[in-house]
């Protein structure tokens, strides 16, 4: 008998690799998990604002694929709506947006890729050729002022 203040020894190793087995397998980490992690390691270098969404239509939860049409996130003032449809191909989207700040900086990141589009006066803008996959978007509405907080969105699926 070992006591607990003996060195980890191989017999302490396999009942570890167990116990990890028995997690893995009851309770599997979620594959975007590290996709999450740097979301929030992202928003608080930015010291930004997370909308929350309000209202999407077929949007799904935990485990289940988030594809979506229409998504609306909301900020304090701020609300923004996304539309997406499928390119002709079907491997790239159109976003289509409105934000309640007209003249509004919106990035749109997806994967290691950041398309930065201005809103009009009225706040549409369009997004055209994004490929498919999760995407978030960061709302600037005065991006000319060094202390403005931005407003960045859960990511979806697209």
């Amino acid at each position: 008998m070992t006591a607990h203040t003996d060195p980890i020894d191989d017999r302490d190793d396999a009942v570890l690799g167990q116990v990890r087995d028995l997690f893995e397998r009851s309770d599997p980490m979620p594959a975007d998990l590290p996709d999450r992690i740097r979301f929030a390691l992202t928003v608080k270098a930015l010291q930004a604002e997370v909308a929350e969404i309000i209202e999407s239509a077929s949007l799904a939860t935990r485990g289940d694929v988030e594809r979506t049409d229409s998504v609306t996130f909301t900020r304090g003032g701020l609300s923004l709506m996304v539309k997406h449809s499928a390119s002709a191909d079907g491997r790239a989207v159109r976003i289509d947006g409105w934000v309640t700040s007209g003249g509004a900086r919106v990035d749109v990141v997806v994967a290691a890729e950041t398309r930065t589009v201005v809103a009009d006066a009225r706040g549409r803008f369009v997004v055209d050729g994004i490929p498919r996959g999760r995407v978030h978007f960061i709302v600037w509405t005065d991006p000319d002022s060094p202390d403005e907080r931005p407003v960045v969105t859960p990511s979806i699926d697209v």
